[in-house]
C-alpha cells in the first residue's frame, strides 16, 4: 500500500476564508468538496480572529517561527510555540483569537468534520510504530524522519511534508520509525458518526 506524499512548499497558497492569512491545502479527504478530514500549513503574520468551522474538530501546532497565543470560547488561552510535541485541540464552532507574540509563525492544521468519523493523533516521538486497521492514516512530519512500511526499506520524508495512505479494505498497516523523530504525528481516521474524547 502506498502513501500519497504532499509537500507543503509545492502548494501555492490561498487567502484564508476571513481574510486573515494564508493557507495552504496538504489533504482534503476523501472528497475536496465535501471532505472529512483537511490537513493545512497556514502562515500567520498578524494576530486576527481564525475562520469559523462548525461541526469541526480542530488542532493545531506551531511548525516555525514566533510564539502564538489562541483563546477560543469556554477554553483557556493557551500559549504555543514550536518546542511543543503536542497538537493543541479545539473547536471550530467556538471563536478563536490567534495573537502572534513574535515573528510569522508557520503552522500545522488538521481538522475532522465530527458527524463523519473520529480521529486519533500521537507525537511521532511518543510512538516510533504504528499498527493500524483504520480507514485512513496519516503521518505529518514537521521535521524530517525517516519512516517504513514494516518489512520495506525505510524512506525519508522531509520537513512539513504529509504522507498520507487510504484503506478502503481496512488492511492491516504497519508503520515504524527508522530513526527517533523530533516532531510531528501519526493520525488516524475512523468513518462513521462517533462521539469524540
Amino acid at each position: 500500500m502506498s502513501p500519497i506524499i504532499v509537500r507543503a512548499d509545492e502548494i501555492e497558497p490561498v487567502p484564508w476564508r476571513n481574510g486573515g492569512g494564508v493557507t495552504r491545502e496538504l489533504l482534503a479527504w476523501p472528497d475536496a468538496r465535501d471532505w472529512s478530514v483537511r490537513v493545512s500549513v497556514a502562515d500567520i503574520t498578524a494576530s486576527g480572529p481564525f475562520s469559523d468551522f462548525p461541526g469541526v474538530e480542530r488542532w493545531f501546532a506551531v511548525l516555525a517561527g514566533g510564539a502564538v497565543r489562541l483563546a477560543t470560547a469556554g477554553m483557556e488561552p493557551r500559549q504555543l510555540d514550536a518546542s511543543q510535541a503536542a497538537l493543541h485541540r479545539f473547536s471550530g464552532d467556538a471563536p478563536t483569537y490567534c495573537t502572534a507574540l513574535g515573528p510569522a509563525t508557520r503552522d500545522c492544521n488538521i481538522m475532522l468534520r465530527r458527524a463523519h468519523g473520529r480521529l486519533e493523533q500521537r507525537p511521532l516521538a511518543q510512538c516510533a510504530e504504528l499498527e493500524s486497521r483504520a480507514d485512513a492514516v496519516g503521518l505529518f512530519a514537521a521535521d524530517p524522519v525517516s519512516v517504513a512500511q514494516v518489512g520495506g526499506e525505510p524512506w525519508q520524508l522531509p520537513a512539513v511534508t504529509l504522507a498520507w495512505w487510504s484503506n478502503p479494505r481496512r488492511a492491516a498497516l504497519r508503520l515504524r520509525l527508522a530513526a527517533p523523530a523530533r516532531r510531528g504525528w501519526w493520525i488516524e481516521v475512523r468513518k462513521g458518526a462517533a462521539p469524540q474524547d
